[in-house]
């Protein structure tokens, strides 16, 4: 098991470094088009419309940069693994899969489920 955190932890820290290296080039080119705001109103809007896109995906990106630092966090108290709901352990393949879950299968479906039914207005990643 320890092994397979030792990978899980590994890949983590590569996505968390990748995020932070798209999202610092992402900042480059921001910085480049701010100041090419020249052009005719066609040009204009459609930068605006790539602003607003690339703003979504960012704001992805940092969402699952708060889930992986989370999850590394729990690697380092021994949280990591274990249901934040049940508290039973967290399937390997699972992990593997979704490295900064929180909820195992069983809960996460619960979870999914009150939500469509519109009890539940929150995100369970």
């Amino acid at each position: 098991m320890a092994e397979s955190y030792e990978k899980i932890r590994t890949d983590l820290q590569q996505r968390r470094q990748g995020i932070l290296s798209k999202i610092s080039g992402e900042q480059h080119l921001q910085t480049m088009d701010d100041e090419a705001t020249h052009g005719d109103s066609l040009d204009i809007a459609s930068n605006a419309r790539d602003r607003e896109i690339t703003f979504m995906l960012k704001s992805r990106e940092l969402d699952e940069l708060r889930a992986i630092e989370d999850a590394l966090e729990r690697m380092n108290h021994d949280d990591y693994g274990i249901c934040a709901n049940c508290e039973d352990p967290i399937e390997i393949k699972r992990l593997e899969a979704i490295p900064w879950t929180r909820f195992c299968r069983g809960c996460q479906e619960e979870m999914e489920s009150r939500k469509a039914g519109g009890r539940l207005n929150y995100d369970v990643s």
